[in-house]
């Protein structure tokens, strides 16, 4: 294998019945759980999210995870990245179906979706944001305020990632919110008009609306301890364990932090060292917020 990465889009956005379709054309057509049809070559799913994984103008992918996976599946293990952005709900079924060989897309550790994939070791810690009209008229700066503010019958609109963990916090607490396939549809509810709020990872929000006329984003906040990883099916366990040694060599040396440095990652957004995906996975928030949150 080579050491050249080469970044090829494939023909992105796969819808559900796309996917039903194409449940047998990805890798391990044969049955096979190594990764990809071709050994050389690792399909890669991203997600259009800044600063995570995204297409640019030229319609290359690119971003924090993308630039960590270019490092490690590239680089270090010597595959050809072929990567193709499809929409959130298809990133873990598209994954089983084989239609992708890896998930690049920062993804949330949580026990849902640890019941349908794997994780790499955990990544970037996220802290969560609410997009707004300008000046942020119904005052609202958490999902508290949101529960507190529809209470009141103040008829407050809030959308969010329909499978992200946004979603999943809102539901827990009570608050009624709608659901969008993607971050730039959330982002245009709230612009045109059609929501007043937008619940989504903070530095996304910052990164991809925070200079948009007409739109606000509140301070950032930690719901609850969220930390992002590369996603992988359960019986590549070859593959993911490869990716945790190169990854661990990059954490401490302090190279990891350099490379999604270049997309705005701060130290503030590094894991503890000892933070596992299994205990992530898990799901003891208790312990989790004891252990990890200031």
């Amino acid at each position: 294998m080579g050491t050249k990465t080469s970044m090829a889009v494939k023909a992105g956005a796969f819808t559900a019945t796309a996917l039903l379709a194409l449940t047998a054309c990805g890798g391990g057509d044969d049955g096979d759980s190594e990764a990809g049809s071709d050994e050389d070559v690792l399909d890669v799913a991203v997600f259009g999210e800044e600063p995570y994984s995204w297409l640019d103008e030229n319609g290359e992918p690119t971003g924090a995870t993308i630039a960590v996976a270019e490092r490690i599946f590239g680089e270090e293990m010597g595959y050809e990245l072929d990567a193709q952005q499809t929409e959130w709900d298809n990133l873990i079924p598209g994954l089983n179906a084989g239609n992708w060989d890896v998930v690049s897309a920062g993804m949330s550790i949580n026990p849902d979706r640890c019941s349908e994939a794997d994780f790499g070791a955990p990544e970037l810690v996220y802290t969560t944001a609410l997009l707004t009209e300008e000046g942020n008229p119904l005052d609202v700066q958490n999902f508290e305020d949101l529960l507190e503010a529809q209470e009141s019958g103040e008829g407050i609109d809030v959308v969010a990632l329909s499978s992200g963990v946004e979603m999943g916090w809102l539901e827990e607490l009570g608050v009624e919110a709608e659901g969008v396939g993607s971050a730039e549809d959330g982002i245009d509810f709230v612009d045109g008009g059609r929501a007043d709020v937008f619940a989504l990872t903070a530095i996304s929000l910052e990164t991809m609306a925070g200079d948009m006329e007409g739109l606000e984003v509140t301070d950032p906040f930690s719901h609850t301890v969220s930390v992002g990883a590369h996603t992988f099916r359960p019986e590549d366990d070859e593959l993911r364990e490869e990716f945790n040694e190169h990854l661990t060599e990059l954490k401490e040396s302090g190279e990891y932090l350099e490379i999604v440095g270049e997309f705005g990652f701060t130290e503030a957004e590094m894991p503890d060292l000892e933070m596992t995906a299994d205990e992530l996975c898990e799901g003891d928030t208790e312990a989790l917020e004891e252990k990890y949150l200031d």
